[in-house]
């Protein structure tokens, strides 16, 4: 695929105001899902060549880049290349949109999703700056992805939220910040779960149970 052929999947990707009774049937639906099937590293460079090029808060280059972060984001789970994320993680500094720092925070944590760590020596900071953002459609996404940033710095930023006391206020957070333990977590980080194995809500209760078994298991405890 060359560039043109790229900028013309990113087209479809945000074509919108289709009539249909389906999703499936759309423009941009089947646009997605054919992005999903590339696997050629190759892209990657005309990815960012794309991304840099159409900087600024024009709606229009805005939305291009979102649909140019999807298929870079997708073609790391099929081309993970930790290099690759740097460029991608880097990113999260520049947008400012809700929305788009949301999407890329998803890919972050899909990667991981499909097996794939990033360094624990990589720099975080852009994705842990989001874990205490104002929105919470980017506060959320970010405490996802720390699934995929294995570290102290990550377990630290899903500490802080498993040791607010009120546990409805945080409920979301708190959410997140177990399922990243799942992946990430140590066993000195137990102790901030263990609290939750008693919640009234399955949701965090479950969640915490798993990070609980997944550390033990890992760390080869009975």
């Amino acid at each position: 695929m060359d560039r043109a052929e790229l900028m013309d999947l990113i087209a479809r990707i945000n074509t919108r105001d289709e009539k249909y009774t389906d999703s499936r049937t759309t423009t941009s639906w089947k646009a997605h899902r054919e992005a999903e099937t590339l696997e050629d590293p190759a892209l990657f460079p005309l990815l960012r060549e794309i991304i840099l090029e159409h900087e600024g808060k024009v709606k229009a280059k805005r939305e291009i880049r979102d649909g140019a972060y999807f298929i870079y984001g997708r073609l790391m789970e099929k081309a993970f290349l930790p290099g690759e994320a740097v460029f991608f993680l880097q990113r999260l500094l520049v947008e400012t949109d809700k929305h788009v720092l949301g999407a890329m925070l998803n890919r972050v944590k899909d990667w991981s999703r499909k097996g794939h760590m990033l360094p624990a020596e990589m720099d975080f900071s852009p994705v842990l700056a989001l874990t205490v953002d104002d929105r919470w459609l980017v506060r959320h996404s970010a405490i996802h992805a720390l699934s995929t940033c294995p570290g102290e710095e990550s377990r630290k930023a899903c500490a802080f939220y498993l040791s607010q006391e009120d546990e409805k206020a945080y409920q979301y957070e708190i959410y997140y910040a177990n399922i990243a333990l799942q992946t990430i977590g140590m066993p000195e980080d137990i102790p901030y779960l263990e609290r939750f194995l008693k919640s009234r809500r399955p949701d965090l209760k479950i969640t915490a149970q798993y990070a609980v078994q997944m550390i033990r298991e890992r760390a080869g405890m009975a």
